[in-house]
Protein backbone atom coordinates (compact mmCIF):
# COMPACT_ATOMS: atom_id res chain seq x y z
CA UNK A 1 0.00 0.00 0.00
CA UNK A 2 1.48 3.34 -1.07
CA UNK A 3 1.40 6.02 1.63
CA UNK A 4 1.02 8.88 -0.86
CA UNK A 5 -2.29 7.50 -2.12
CA UNK A 6 -5.72 7.71 -0.53
CA UNK A 7 -7.54 4.43 0.10
CA UNK A 8 -10.92 3.30 -1.20
CA UNK A 9 -12.70 0.20 0.11
CA UNK A 10 -14.42 -1.78 -2.64
CA UNK A 11 -17.49 -3.55 -1.25
CA UNK A 12 -19.39 -6.47 -2.72
CA UNK A 13 -21.01 -9.70 -1.53
CA UNK A 14 -19.34 -12.81 -2.99
CA UNK A 15 -15.67 -12.39 -3.89
CA UNK A 16 -15.39 -12.92 -6.83
CA UNK A 17 -17.49 -14.85 -9.38
CA UNK A 18 -16.20 -15.11 -12.96
CA UNK A 19 -19.20 -13.13 -14.19
CA UNK A 20 -17.89 -10.08 -12.29
CA UNK A 21 -14.56 -9.56 -14.01
CA UNK A 22 -15.44 -5.86 -14.16
CA UNK A 23 -15.01 -5.66 -10.35
CA UNK A 24 -11.59 -7.32 -10.60
CA UNK A 25 -10.61 -4.79 -13.28
CA UNK A 26 -11.91 -1.96 -11.08
CA UNK A 27 -9.86 -3.06 -8.05
CA UNK A 28 -6.66 -3.71 -10.00
CA UNK A 29 -7.04 -0.76 -12.36
CA UNK A 30 -7.11 2.12 -9.88
CA UNK A 31 -4.18 4.49 -10.41
CA UNK A 32 -4.56 7.27 -7.84
CA UNK A 33 -5.97 5.16 -5.01
CA UNK A 34 -5.04 2.16 -2.91
CA UNK A 35 -7.77 -0.51 -3.00
CA UNK A 36 -8.85 -2.62 -0.05
CA UNK A 37 -11.80 -4.99 -0.18
CA UNK A 38 -14.75 -5.54 2.18
CA UNK A 39 -16.81 -8.63 1.33
CA UNK A 40 -19.22 -11.05 2.93
CA UNK A 41 -17.85 -14.28 1.45
CA UNK A 42 -14.74 -15.35 -0.47
CA UNK A 43 -15.31 -17.97 -3.17
CA UNK A 44 -12.80 -20.83 -3.21
CA UNK A 45 -13.09 -21.14 -7.00
CA UNK A 46 -13.52 -17.45 -7.78
CA UNK A 47 -11.34 -14.96 -9.62
CA UNK A 48 -7.91 -14.18 -8.21
CA UNK A 49 -7.70 -10.46 -7.39
CA UNK A 50 -4.76 -8.28 -6.40
CA UNK A 51 -5.59 -5.74 -3.69
CA UNK A 52 -3.82 -4.01 -0.81
CA UNK A 53 -5.86 -5.67 1.94
CA UNK A 54 -9.16 -7.46 2.46
CA UNK A 55 -11.71 -8.15 5.16
CA UNK A 56 -13.92 -11.21 4.67
CA UNK A 57 -16.77 -11.35 7.17
CA UNK A 58 -18.32 -14.78 6.65
CA UNK A 59 -15.44 -17.18 7.35
CA UNK A 60 -17.03 -19.37 10.06
CA UNK A 61 -20.16 -19.58 12.22
CA UNK A 62 -19.22 -16.45 14.14
CA UNK A 63 -18.42 -14.75 10.85
CA UNK A 64 -21.85 -15.64 9.52
CA UNK A 65 -23.39 -13.92 12.55
CA UNK A 66 -21.17 -10.87 11.97
CA UNK A 67 -22.29 -10.75 8.34
CA UNK A 68 -25.95 -10.80 9.40
CA UNK A 69 -25.31 -8.01 11.91
CA UNK A 70 -23.47 -5.97 9.26
CA UNK A 71 -26.36 -6.33 6.81
CA UNK A 72 -28.75 -5.12 9.51
CA UNK A 73 -26.82 -1.84 9.53
CA UNK A 74 -25.34 -2.30 12.99
CA UNK A 75 -21.84 -0.89 13.52
CA UNK A 76 -19.29 -3.70 13.78
CA UNK A 77 -16.01 -2.92 15.59
CA UNK A 78 -14.06 -5.18 13.22
CA UNK A 79 -15.19 -3.18 10.17
CA UNK A 80 -14.54 0.14 11.90
CA UNK A 81 -11.01 -1.05 12.79
CA UNK A 82 -10.49 -2.18 9.19
CA UNK A 83 -11.48 1.27 7.94
CA UNK A 84 -9.25 3.00 10.50
CA UNK A 85 -6.22 0.72 10.10
CA UNK A 86 -6.29 1.17 6.32
CA UNK A 87 -7.16 4.88 6.47
CA UNK A 88 -10.20 4.30 4.24
CA UNK A 89 -11.44 7.60 2.84
CA UNK A 90 -14.24 6.27 0.64
CA UNK A 91 -16.38 3.13 0.28
CA UNK A 92 -17.52 2.06 -3.20
CA UNK A 93 -20.18 -0.65 -3.27
CA UNK A 94 -21.05 -2.71 -6.33
CA UNK A 95 -24.79 -3.49 -6.69
CA UNK A 96 -27.59 -1.67 -4.91
CA UNK A 97 -28.22 -4.33 -2.26
CA UNK A 98 -24.57 -4.21 -1.16
CA UNK A 99 -24.70 -0.43 -1.00
CA UNK A 100 -27.80 -0.78 1.14
CA UNK A 101 -26.01 -3.23 3.46
CA UNK A 102 -22.97 -0.99 3.96
CA UNK A 103 -24.53 2.48 4.06
CA UNK A 104 -25.26 2.25 7.79
CA UNK A 105 -21.71 1.54 8.88
CA UNK A 106 -20.18 4.07 6.48
CA UNK A 107 -22.45 6.80 7.87
CA UNK A 108 -21.55 5.84 11.44
CA UNK A 109 -17.86 6.06 10.52
CA UNK A 110 -18.39 9.35 8.62
CA UNK A 111 -17.00 7.86 5.40
CA UNK A 112 -18.52 8.94 2.05
CA UNK A 113 -20.22 6.20 0.05
CA UNK A 114 -20.67 5.48 -3.66
CA UNK A 115 -22.85 2.71 -5.11
CA UNK A 116 -22.66 1.39 -8.67
CA UNK A 117 -25.86 -0.12 -10.07
CA UNK A 118 -25.47 -2.85 -12.68
CA UNK A 119 -28.97 -3.93 -13.73
CA UNK A 120 -30.87 -6.60 -11.82
CA UNK A 121 -30.38 -4.62 -8.60
CA UNK A 122 -32.60 -1.78 -9.84
CA UNK A 123 -34.44 -2.91 -12.99
CA UNK A 124 -36.78 -5.39 -11.32
CA UNK A 125 -40.35 -4.28 -10.67
CA UNK A 126 -41.10 -7.32 -8.52
CA UNK A 127 -38.54 -9.05 -6.30
CA UNK A 128 -38.85 -12.63 -5.08
CA UNK A 129 -36.71 -13.18 -1.97
CA UNK A 130 -36.32 -16.90 -2.71
CA UNK A 131 -35.22 -16.27 -6.30
CA UNK A 132 -33.36 -12.98 -5.93
CA UNK A 133 -32.18 -13.12 -2.32
CA UNK A 134 -33.35 -11.69 0.99
CA UNK A 135 -30.98 -8.72 0.86
CA UNK A 136 -32.18 -7.55 -2.57
CA UNK A 137 -35.78 -7.96 -1.39
CA UNK A 138 -35.05 -5.90 1.72
CA UNK A 139 -33.33 -3.22 -0.33
CA UNK A 140 -36.29 -2.93 -2.71
CA UNK A 141 -38.63 -2.45 0.24
CA UNK A 142 -36.45 0.28 1.76
CA UNK A 143 -34.63 2.02 -1.12
CA UNK A 144 -35.01 5.38 0.58
CA UNK A 145 -32.38 4.44 3.15
CA UNK A 146 -29.69 4.28 0.46
CA UNK A 147 -31.18 7.01 -1.75
CA UNK A 148 -31.17 9.50 1.14
CA UNK A 149 -27.78 8.63 2.63
CA UNK A 150 -25.58 7.70 -0.33
CA UNK A 151 -23.26 10.38 -1.70
CA UNK A 152 -23.12 9.33 -5.37
CA UNK A 153 -24.87 6.66 -7.43
CA UNK A 154 -23.12 5.44 -10.56
CA UNK A 155 -25.24 3.99 -13.36
CA UNK A 156 -23.48 1.74 -15.88
CA UNK A 157 -25.80 3.03 -18.63
CA UNK A 158 -28.30 5.84 -19.17
CA UNK A 159 -30.98 3.16 -19.08
CA UNK A 160 -29.99 2.38 -15.48
CA UNK A 161 -29.88 6.09 -14.66
CA UNK A 162 -33.50 6.46 -15.72
CA UNK A 163 -34.44 3.41 -13.64
CA UNK A 164 -32.81 4.99 -10.59
CA UNK A 165 -34.67 8.25 -11.10
CA UNK A 166 -37.94 6.36 -11.50
CA UNK A 167 -37.29 4.51 -8.23
CA UNK A 168 -36.78 7.78 -6.34
CA UNK A 169 -33.01 8.30 -6.33
CA UNK A 170 -32.04 12.01 -6.51
CA UNK A 171 -31.07 12.85 -10.09
CA UNK A 172 -28.32 15.25 -9.00
CA UNK A 173 -26.54 12.35 -7.25
CA UNK A 174 -26.59 10.02 -10.27
CA UNK A 175 -23.70 9.81 -12.75
CA UNK A 176 -23.55 7.58 -15.80
CA UNK A 177 -20.11 6.01 -16.12
CA UNK A 178 -19.79 3.13 -18.57
CA UNK A 179 -17.72 0.11 -17.61
CA UNK A 180 -14.61 0.23 -19.74
CA UNK A 181 -12.79 -2.56 -21.52
CA UNK A 182 -9.17 -3.04 -22.56
CA UNK A 183 -9.35 -1.75 -26.12
CA UNK A 184 -5.76 -2.80 -26.79
CA UNK A 185 -6.58 -6.40 -25.86
CA UNK A 186 -9.91 -6.40 -27.71
CA UNK A 187 -8.55 -5.06 -30.97
CA UNK A 188 -8.99 -6.00 -34.59
CA UNK A 189 -6.10 -8.35 -35.36
CA UNK A 190 -7.07 -8.60 -39.04
CA UNK A 191 -7.67 -12.33 -38.72
CA UNK A 192 -9.51 -14.04 -41.54
CA UNK A 193 -13.22 -13.62 -40.97
CA UNK A 194 -15.48 -16.62 -41.12
CA UNK A 195 -19.10 -16.75 -42.19
CA UNK A 196 -20.06 -16.62 -38.55
CA UNK A 197 -22.56 -14.78 -36.38
CA UNK A 198 -21.50 -14.81 -32.74
CA UNK A 199 -23.31 -14.32 -29.46
CA UNK A 200 -21.71 -14.57 -26.00
CA UNK A 201 -24.42 -14.80 -23.36
CA UNK A 202 -25.59 -16.80 -20.38
CA UNK A 203 -28.28 -19.28 -21.38
CA UNK A 204 -31.04 -17.57 -19.40
CA UNK A 205 -34.38 -16.10 -20.36
CA UNK A 206 -33.58 -12.38 -20.48
CA UNK A 207 -30.77 -12.98 -22.99
CA UNK A 208 -33.45 -13.84 -25.59
CA UNK A 209 -31.39 -16.54 -27.31
CA UNK A 210 -34.40 -18.46 -28.59
CA UNK A 211 -35.26 -15.45 -30.80
CA UNK A 212 -31.77 -15.47 -32.30
CA UNK A 213 -31.96 -19.20 -33.00
CA UNK A 214 -35.31 -18.72 -34.77
CA UNK A 215 -33.83 -15.80 -36.73
CA UNK A 216 -30.96 -18.05 -37.84
CA UNK A 217 -33.49 -20.49 -39.28
CA UNK A 218 -34.58 -17.68 -41.61
CA UNK A 219 -31.01 -16.64 -42.43
CA UNK A 220 -30.01 -20.18 -43.39
CA UNK A 221 -32.67 -20.23 -46.11
CA UNK A 222 -30.69 -17.53 -47.93
CA UNK A 223 -27.19 -18.24 -46.65
CA UNK A 224 -26.87 -21.96 -45.80
CA UNK A 225 -23.08 -21.68 -45.52
CA UNK A 226 -23.21 -19.29 -42.55
CA UNK A 227 -23.19 -20.45 -38.94
CA UNK A 228 -24.38 -19.15 -35.59
CA UNK A 229 -22.13 -19.73 -32.59
CA UNK A 230 -23.48 -19.17 -29.08
CA UNK A 231 -21.03 -19.18 -26.16
CA UNK A 232 -22.23 -19.52 -22.58
CA UNK A 233 -24.03 -21.84 -20.22
CA UNK A 234 -27.04 -21.61 -17.96
CA UNK A 235 -30.35 -23.13 -16.99
CA UNK A 236 -31.74 -23.01 -20.56
CA UNK A 237 -28.73 -24.61 -22.23
CA UNK A 238 -30.33 -28.00 -22.89
CA UNK A 239 -33.61 -26.59 -24.23
CA UNK A 240 -31.79 -24.11 -26.46
CA UNK A 241 -29.56 -26.87 -27.80
CA UNK A 242 -32.61 -28.96 -28.58
CA UNK A 243 -34.16 -26.01 -30.42
CA UNK A 244 -30.95 -25.46 -32.39
CA UNK A 245 -30.50 -29.14 -33.28
CA UNK A 246 -34.03 -29.25 -34.69
CA UNK A 247 -33.10 -26.47 -37.14
CA UNK A 248 -29.54 -27.06 -38.35
CA UNK A 249 -26.05 -28.23 -37.38
CA UNK A 250 -24.97 -24.73 -38.45
CA UNK A 251 -26.27 -23.49 -35.09
CA UNK A 252 -23.69 -24.37 -32.46
CA UNK A 253 -23.93 -23.94 -28.69
CA UNK A 254 -20.41 -24.27 -27.33
CA UNK A 255 -21.13 -23.78 -23.64
CA UNK A 256 -18.82 -21.84 -21.37
CA UNK A 257 -15.38 -21.02 -22.78
CA UNK A 258 -12.34 -19.33 -21.27
CA UNK A 259 -11.80 -15.62 -21.87
CA UNK A 260 -8.98 -16.49 -24.28
CA UNK A 261 -11.23 -18.85 -26.24
CA UNK A 262 -13.97 -16.20 -26.37
CA UNK A 263 -11.52 -13.71 -27.82
CA UNK A 264 -10.45 -16.26 -30.45
CA UNK A 265 -14.09 -16.73 -31.47
CA UNK A 266 -14.53 -12.95 -31.64
CA UNK A 267 -11.46 -12.55 -33.82
CA UNK A 268 -12.98 -14.69 -36.59
CA UNK A 269 -16.62 -13.55 -36.31
CA UNK A 270 -18.13 -11.40 -39.05
CA UNK A 271 -21.23 -10.31 -37.12
CA UNK A 272 -22.36 -10.10 -33.51
CA UNK A 273 -25.91 -10.30 -32.16
CA UNK A 274 -27.32 -9.61 -28.69
CA UNK A 275 -31.07 -10.40 -28.55
CA UNK A 276 -31.67 -9.44 -24.88
CA UNK A 277 -35.32 -8.83 -23.92
CA UNK A 278 -37.44 -7.43 -21.10
CA UNK A 279 -38.97 -9.98 -18.73
CA UNK A 280 -42.44 -9.84 -17.21
CA UNK A 281 -40.96 -8.78 -13.86
CA UNK A 282 -39.49 -5.70 -15.55
CA UNK A 283 -35.88 -6.85 -15.68
CA UNK A 284 -33.81 -5.65 -18.64
CA UNK A 285 -30.07 -5.92 -19.14
CA UNK A 286 -28.09 -2.81 -18.24
CA UNK A 287 -25.51 -3.10 -21.04
CA UNK A 288 -23.83 -6.29 -22.21
CA UNK A 289 -20.06 -5.81 -22.23
CA UNK A 290 -19.70 -8.54 -24.84
CA UNK A 291 -21.26 -6.17 -27.38
CA UNK A 292 -18.63 -3.58 -26.49
CA UNK A 293 -15.85 -6.16 -26.81
CA UNK A 294 -17.18 -7.22 -30.21
CA UNK A 295 -17.42 -3.62 -31.38
CA UNK A 296 -13.89 -2.95 -30.13
CA UNK A 297 -12.73 -5.77 -32.43
CA UNK A 298 -14.54 -4.17 -35.34
CA UNK A 299 -17.54 -6.48 -35.47
CA UNK A 300 -20.86 -4.91 -36.53
CA UNK A 301 -23.67 -5.80 -34.12
CA UNK A 302 -27.44 -6.19 -34.27
CA UNK A 303 -29.31 -5.84 -30.97
CA UNK A 304 -32.86 -5.70 -29.69
CA UNK A 305 -33.98 -2.32 -28.37
CA UNK A 306 -33.91 -3.49 -24.76
CA UNK A 307 -32.31 -2.01 -21.65
CA UNK A 308 -28.93 -0.44 -22.32
CA UNK A 309 -28.18 -2.49 -25.44
CA UNK A 310 -28.56 0.49 -27.83
CA UNK A 311 -25.89 2.39 -25.85
CA UNK A 312 -23.26 -0.19 -26.82
CA UNK A 313 -23.49 0.66 -30.54
CA UNK A 314 -24.26 3.60 -32.80
CA UNK A 315 -27.47 2.72 -34.61
CA UNK A 316 -27.10 2.73 -38.41
CA UNK A 317 -23.35 3.41 -38.08
CA UNK A 318 -21.76 0.52 -36.19
CA UNK A 319 -24.78 -1.76 -36.07
CA UNK A 320 -28.57 -1.91 -35.92
CA UNK A 321 -31.13 -1.63 -33.14
CA UNK A 322 -34.35 -3.51 -33.91
CA UNK A 323 -37.75 -3.95 -32.33
CA UNK A 324 -37.58 -6.35 -29.34
CA UNK A 325 -38.65 -9.95 -29.95
CA UNK A 326 -39.10 -9.27 -33.68
CA UNK A 327 -37.45 -12.36 -35.13
CA UNK A 328 -38.20 -11.41 -38.75
CA UNK A 329 -36.59 -7.96 -38.43
CA UNK A 330 -33.61 -9.38 -36.56
CA UNK A 331 -33.01 -11.82 -39.42
CA UNK A 332 -33.58 -9.10 -42.02
CA UNK A 333 -30.87 -6.81 -40.58
CA UNK A 334 -28.38 -9.65 -40.23
CA UNK A 335 -29.06 -10.75 -43.81
CA UNK A 336 -28.57 -7.17 -45.02
CA UNK A 337 -25.13 -7.05 -43.41
CA UNK A 338 -24.25 -10.47 -44.85
CA UNK A 339 -25.26 -9.28 -48.31
CA UNK A 340 -23.33 -5.99 -48.07
CA UNK A 341 -19.66 -6.47 -47.13
CA UNK A 342 -18.90 -2.79 -47.85
CA UNK A 343 -21.45 -1.77 -45.20
CA UNK A 344 -19.89 -4.26 -42.79
CA UNK A 345 -16.49 -2.69 -43.40
CA UNK A 346 -17.78 0.84 -42.77
CA UNK A 347 -19.61 -0.30 -39.63
CA UNK A 348 -16.44 -2.04 -38.45
CA UNK A 349 -14.45 1.20 -38.53
CA UNK A 350 -17.20 3.12 -36.74
CA UNK A 351 -17.49 0.39 -34.11
CA UNK A 352 -13.82 0.59 -33.16
CA UNK A 353 -13.89 4.39 -32.90
CA UNK A 354 -17.02 4.58 -30.76
CA UNK A 355 -15.63 2.08 -28.24
CA UNK A 356 -12.39 4.05 -27.96
CA UNK A 357 -14.48 7.14 -27.22
CA UNK A 358 -17.09 5.78 -24.80
CA UNK A 359 -15.87 2.47 -23.41
CA UNK A 360 -12.06 2.59 -23.10
CA UNK A 361 -11.09 1.28 -19.65
CA UNK A 362 -8.26 3.75 -19.14
CA UNK A 363 -10.53 6.70 -19.89
CA UNK A 364 -13.35 5.37 -17.72
CA UNK A 365 -11.07 4.75 -14.71
CA UNK A 366 -9.84 8.35 -14.98
CA UNK A 367 -13.47 9.53 -14.87
CA UNK A 368 -14.15 7.28 -11.88
CA UNK A 369 -11.16 8.56 -9.94
CA UNK A 370 -12.26 12.12 -10.68
CA UNK A 371 -15.60 11.25 -9.06
CA UNK A 372 -13.70 9.84 -6.06
CA UNK A 373 -11.69 13.03 -5.64
CA UNK A 374 -14.79 15.19 -5.92
CA UNK A 375 -16.68 13.14 -3.32
CA UNK A 376 -13.76 13.16 -0.89
CA UNK A 377 -13.29 16.87 -1.54
CA UNK A 378 -16.91 17.57 -0.70
CA UNK A 379 -16.50 15.53 2.46
CA UNK A 380 -13.44 17.57 3.49
CA UNK A 381 -15.31 20.85 3.25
Amino acid sequence: MKANKLTVAINTNKYLPYSETFIKNHIEGLQQFNAVVLVSEKLSDGLSVRCDNELVLNTNLFGKIKDIIYKLGIKLPSISRFFKDNNVRLVHSHFGQNGYASIGITKKNSIPHITTFHGLDISLDHVNSQKHGKLLNKFHKDMGKLADNGDVFIAVSNFIKQKLIKKGFPEHKIITNYIGIDTAYFSNNNADKEKKILCVARNVEYKGLSYLIDAMAIILKYHPDWELVIIGDGILHDSLKKQANAISPQIKLKGRLSSYEVKQELSTASLYCQPSIQLENGHEEALALTIVEAQSMGIPAVVFDSGGMPEAIINNQSGYVVEPQNTQLLAKKLIYLIDNPSIREAFSTAAIEQVKTRHCFNKQIVKLEKIYNEVIGVQKT
